[in-house]
């Protein structure tokens, strides 16, 4: 009895548990019928809404339209590149790739109509780059204004065909265009002609370029310029300066009322006062510089605090041929000032023969070397020196040529010209009667 009763039960649990596998199998059922009507249902309430959506923006555009991203956001005026960029020009009012410029490029940029299209305009060009991939450019920019914005340009322009290739002032390639252009010539190197474009200074290379003739200007240039030196310049309101400043030599010492009486004239009457880079290229024929064009140059490094105080007040330029036992040339750092070699210890008397004896003629060249590769390190590689005393042979330019300079100043009391040569340099020596009528004639005439 016992064992039919025990497989009665077993057979009973074989009809439940087959039951209850069956209800939950519909149950499984009825939850996934239910979940795809509830996707269903929502996808196709989604759409609609979409459609819906879209079709009351689409129809609200020409009388409110949006703005989805704020342009503003992206605009600076002045831009760095982070990758290169397509360049663009607007055609027919749509905007058209022209051409390409490169990672890391400074560029100025203006806001128009088409900032609301993402585009920003280039400086003094009718091209454009979009808002993608720029950033500020945040170097400390140069509280002048580049040298170069004084050149006159020639009466002669270079112009390309169908594409055009852009250098920077290290001849890399930075901008291409697929298109032409028509720029006057500005610089002229030996294998490079200089041009302005947006606003800045690029290279085109000769051999890819026409050059034609052009009036582009009706400025007139130099063909000679006057180089002043100037010594010592002492403050007229401080005594003891001025009594130290006549003791060290009274016929080079100037008062700051005198300085600043030649340097007014030569502001007042428009006069550009050259860097030594602009003279470099103008002895080489290189650039055209303005009609009034003066080099202010001054000596040694003593009392040159008020001298310095004049220039910035004026905005006027001047280099410093300056000592090395003088003081570091950081103690000379000025916007108005650029500062060159006058040997680091070679400026003392008496030893080589005539004149007052300048060192630089006539030491053993290690000591001359050593002197000057002192001076130079100290100023940064500077390549433009001043003879102690004005004084020079052949020996002295020869250890001028081997330390690395590729200029010298003399005296000389006459004009620089194109062709000079670049190691006997002229200059008019400034000294204590040395009146405003004085400074004019020497630049005038």
């Amino acid at each position: 009895m016992k064992k039919i009763k025990s497989e009665q039960n077993i057979e009973l649990k074989k009809k439940t548990d087959f039951l209850e596998e069956k209800r939950k199998k519909k149950i499984r059922i009825v939850l996934i019928l239910l979940i795809c009507l509830l996707l269903f249902v929502g996808g196709t309430t989604y759409v609609l809404i979409r459609i819906k959506k879209e079709k009351f923006f689409k129809s609200m555009e020409d009388e409110f339209p949006i703005e989805l991203i704020n342009y503003n956001d992206y605009f600076f005026s002045n831009a760095l590149t982070l990758k290169d960029k397509k360049v663009y020009q607007l055609n027919n009012n749509k905007f058209e790739e022209i051409g390409e410029i490169t990672k890391n490029q400074n560029i100025m940029l203006i806001k128009d109509d088409y900032l609301k299209d993402g585009y920003f305009l280039i400086k003094d060009t009718s091209y454009y780059i979009d808002y993608k991939d720029i950033e500020e450019y945040t170097e400390e920019q140069k509280e002048t204004t580049p040298t170069y914005l004084n050149y006159i340009p020639y009466n002669e322009s270079v112009k390309t065909d169908s594409t055009t290739t852009i250098y920077s002032d290290t001849y890399e390639k930075i901008i291409t265009l697929n298109k032409g252009i028509e720029l006057p010539i500005l610089i002229k190197e030996d294998n490079y002609y200089g041009v302005l474009l947006n606003n800045k200074l690029y290279y085109l290379k000769k051999d890819e370029v026409k050059k034609i003739n052009k009036t582009n200007t009706s400025k007139k240039h130099t063909n000679a310029i006057a180089t002043l030196v100037y010594h010592f310049v002492y403050d007229v309101n401080d005594k003891a300066e001025g009594d130290k400043c006549r003791s060290w030599n009274e016929t080079i010492c100037l008062s700051s009322t005198q300085f600043k009486e030649h340097m007014s004239y030569l502001k007042d009457n428009g006069f550009y006062t050259a860097t030594m880079e602009d003279l470099s290229l103008f002895i080489d024929g290189k650039v055209q510089l303005p009609e009034k064009t003066v080099v202010i140059t001054i000596d040694d490094g003593a009392f040159v605090k008020a001298s310095t105080k004049i220039l910035e007040e004026l905005n006027l330029h001047a280099t410093l041929f300056l000592i090395g036992t003088f003081g570091k040339p950081e103690k000379y750092k000025s916007p108005s000032l650029e500062i060159h070699s006058h040997s680091y210890n070679l400026h003392i008397t008496g030893k080589c023969s005539g004149g007052q004896g300048s060192p630089l003629k006539c030491l053993p060249s290690e000591e001359i070397q050593a002197d000057l590769k002192k001076s130079r390190d100290s100023l940064n590689g500077s390549t433009v020196f001043c003879y102690p005393f004005f004084e020079y042979n052949d020996y002295a330019i020869q250890e001028l040529k081997k330390a690395g300079f590729e200029m010298a100043f003399i005296g000389g009391r006459r004009k620089i010209m194109v062709g000079s040569d670049k190691y006997t340099l002229p200059r008019y020596g400034v000294i204590n009667t040395t009146y405003v009528s004085d400074i004019a004639r020497i630049v005038n005439n």
